[in-house]
Order: structure tokens, then sequence, then C-alpha cells
């Protein structure tokens, strides 16, 4: 195996005064370009390392006993630093995510007891308490979509260094794939960019920007980058952006994770591709996985756009029965968690898991190729019939109406992105519609009107605002 991404001495030696990292200081007027080498990175991660050490050693009585340390997620050089310093010193890093409220930050730093919180490199020392933590322990992430649940993904140094390694392989990454930063970092997929480009001496550029400023495309031009990332809602804004407006001389490829592309923007992204001489992978993964766990080809992108191609480099897919009509995809590999954490005493624990039960609906072509068709949760039974809700959305899809869908047996809500409603037609309209569609009585389904489909950072639908959006219309509904 190749040397950690963490080991900033051997990426010094390596790639000494090649860019790691450009980040940015606001002073009020303007933003400030900092550029730190590969060189002057380990000297700022050798620092890091005496300054939590020094935190450390007034108030805790075994010095050497990991610690749990929390990192405000966010694009700076100091979080970037100290999440590397923390690695190499092997304590248990956890990625904060700061649009938590306070009080659930709070919650979940009361509940793990927290040793150190890092903001931007100031170091607060919260707990002194001496934890058994499991030796192979190197960094909790919560699962995709989380909101301040204390259910955290245990990962160890070989998960962590496994997938950096066969991601890197899987997209032939090498020193001149810059990339600029579009994904939160308490967010696996985001957290994994920076692994893998870090690991091979590219130039990170680190970026707060949203995708719709100025300032974005701008430094995409500026620092020629040849690597961009995102979920789905990004390649949305992409797409209402006009792909053939922007600047993307420079572009190597495009990558999308984090959730299910819809068809007919996997072939309009891979065509604009195409056109230009740039390379679009579409990826699957899950956090409990590390990050990710298949590619497809690009050259497969075109006649197989709904695939999530087949493992990456040393992992392995299978599916297995769920029914007479289903089978969930199942994985296995080096990446695979240690098992997942619901309070302290989960921290010691060693590796659980050996296989992944992915909670995916799948199946698999001649060629090998992986297919998902819906979650295993994202299904209801009305009057024994069972729904799946991803077929409901397509269906509304191909109306031109957004809709998102949620449920339990026997209700089924459909939530209708406003804008995308035909003028002339009411919800009633579409409620008729579902009914047909299914073939179930009305009384069965909720409607409901929203202006934007609510999206967590992560890109991750926001489902417990959705909940909000129906509690409130039936409270209103019942006072009436």
């Amino acid at each position: 195996m190749n040397k950690a991404y963490w080991q900033t001495q051997h990426l010094a030696k390596q790639y000494r005064d090649n860019i790691a990292l450009i980040s940015f200081q606001d002073n009020g007027q303007e933003s400030i370009e900092q550029k730190t080498s590969y060189q002057d990175l380990h000297h700022l991660v050798e620092q890091a390392k005496s300054a939590i050490s020094q935190h450390i050693m007034p108030a805790l009585p075994n010095k050497k006993n990991k610690q749990l340390i929390m990192l405000v997620a966010r694009h700076t050089l100091n979080s970037l630093v100290y999440y590397l310093a923390a690695l190499q010193l092997k304590h248990v890093i956890w990625w904060l995510d700061n649009d938590l409220s306070k009080e659930k930050q709070l919650k979940l730093i009361r509940h793990y007891q927290v040793n150190l919180l890092i903001d931007d490199g100031v170091i607060t020392l919260l707990s002194t308490v001496e934890h058994k933590l499991n030796n192979d322990l190197a960094l909790l992430n919560t699962t995709s979509g989380s909101t301040g649940s204390p259910a955290l993904v245990r990962l160890s140094y070989q998960n962590l260094q496994n997938n950096c390694q066969a991601i890197c392989e899987a997209l032939a990454l090498n020193a001149s794939d810059s990339v600029l930063t579009t994904l939160p970092l308490h967010y696996s997929f985001g957290l994994s960019i920076i692994n893998t480009h870090l690991s091979q001496g590219t130039t990170i550029v680190l970026n707060e920007q949203g995708l719709m400023t100025r300032n974005f495309w701008q430094r995409v031009k500026l620092y020629n980058i040849r690597c961009l990332y995102g979920v789905p809602n990004v390649y949305d804004m992409l797409l209402k952006l006009k792909l053939t407006r922007l600047s993307l001389n420079s572009l190597r490829f495009f990558a999308v994770a984090g959730g299910k592309l819809a068809v007919e923007k996997v072939t309009a992204i891979n065509n604009w591709c195409l056109a230009h001489g740039k390379l679009f992978f579409v990826m699957y993964g899950q956090t409990e996985a590390t990050a990710r766990i298949s590619i497809l080809s690009p050259e497969k992108v075109s006649h197989k756009p709904s695939s999530v191609g087949q493992a990456l480099q040393g992992g392995k897919l299978w599916l297995e029965s769920v029914d007479a009509d289903n089978a969930q995809l199942c994985y296995s590999g080096e990446n695979v968690m240690m098992g997942i954490a619901n309070g302290i005493a989960d921290l010691s624990l060693p590796a659980q898991v050996a296989t992944l039960t992915t909670g995916d609906l799948a199946y698999q072509d001649e060629e090998g190729d992986f297919y998902i068709v819906g979650r295993l949760k994202r299904f209801i039974k009305i009057l024994g019939q069972r729904i799946n809700l991803d077929e409901v959305e397509h269906f509304f899809t191909e109306q031109k109406v957004t809709t998102v869908c949620t449920g339990r047996d026997d209700l089924l809500c459909c939530y209708f992105v406003m804008s995308t409603m035909a003028n002339e037609q009411g919800i009633e309209f579409y409620k008729k519609l579902l009914s047909q569609f299914l073939n179930i009585h009305s009384s069965y389904c909720l409607c409901f009107m929203i202006d934007k489909i609510p999206y967590f950072s992560s890109g991750k639908i926001n489902y417990a605002y959705l909940e909000q959006v129906k509690e409130s219309v039936l409270s209103k509904k019942e006072a009436n």
C-alpha cells in the first residue's frame, strides 16, 4: 500500500514546492489569497501537532491515550492542517457540521464527551475524560443526511487509506489534477476529495463560494481547475447555468456521486463532455464504505446512463434476494466501516462489519455493471400493494413535474414544486393523476405544494423539513 495521504513528511519529500492548498482570508473588503506548498504544509502540521499536545498535556494524566477531537468543518487552511495533525497523532477525529444548531452541537459534544474542539485552528479543551478508544479508530462520520443524530460511522486508518487509493486508481489522478472544493468536509464524499487529491500531490483550492456565484467560476478559470465533483443537485445547477456559457477549457473530468442523477441529466452532462473532450465519471458510494464503492467507466456512460458500474479495485459487489422480485446490493472490501457507534462505549469496539448491506435494490447486466432501482426503505404498502416511492417520483418527472415522495404504510405523501406545475392545474389534478397511476383511492394520498426541494449542505434531501410542512398544513386544516 502507498504511503498514507496524511503523512505530510512523505508528501513534502515527493512534491516539495508544489502548491498543496490555496486558501483565502477575508479582510472585510476582499479575499486575500494564500498559497501553501507541500513542504510548508508539513511544517504547519508539525506546529499543529505541538499545539494539540500542549493543550492535552496539562489536563490529561495519560498523555499517550487517544483523544476524541471535534473539528469544525470549514474549507480553511487551519482546518486541514489540524485534520492532518490529529491523524498523525492517532487521535480520533469527528468533523462537525457547522450548520447544525448550537443546541444540537452541544448535545452531541456532551453525549460523546468530546475532549477537544478545534475551530479554524482555535483549540478549546472541553473534557478531561480518559476515553477507551480503539487503536484502529481514526474517524467518526455522521451518516448522509443526519440531523444531529448520535449514530456515527466508525472508520479505521485502513478504511481511509484503502478507499483513497482505490479512488485515485479509478480516476487516474495525478499531480496536475487541481481541484476546487464543492462539498462540505463533514460529508464523506467531500472529505474523500481532499484525501485523494492530497495523496497525489495536486493543488486543492479551498473554496466556500457557491456554484451560482461569479467568484466560483472565476476561480475555476484562474486556477485552471481540472476536476469538478458534485452531488446530483450540483449538476442540476450546472445545467441551469448552461454549460456552453462556462469557461471550462482546463477541465479534465466531472464526477458525480452522493445520489442518483436523473438519466436525462447524466446524458446531457455526458454529451457536453464528449463534445468538448472531457470525461464524466458516475460513482456510487456510502458513508458506511468510507466514501465510494463503485464507478462507471466514462466510455460506458453513453449507453448505460442509469448504471453505477462495477466495484472499485479491491472491493466486491453482489446481489442478495429480498423477495421474488427484488434483490439488495451488498458490498465487501477493506473500506467497509468498523461499525456504528451510538455512544461512548462503542468507540472502544473492534471492527464488527465484514459485509455491507447497502439498503439499495439493484440488478446486474450481462457485462457485470450494476443498476440501482430504489431503496429498500423507499417502499410502502397501501392495501397490501407495494409502492416504490422512486417510481412515483419518476412518473411525475415524465410529466415535467418535480416531486418528492415520502410515506408510511397506507399513506403516501407527495410534495410538488410549484414552479414546475402546469399553471392551469391545481393540486387536486395531480392527486387524481397519482390515484390513477397507482390504482388506489385518493384518500390514501396527501399532496402538498412547496417552493423548492429542501437540501442539506451535503446535497441530500431534508425529509425532516418536508415532515414539518405536512404537519403545518394538516394543523391548519384541523383548525379550520
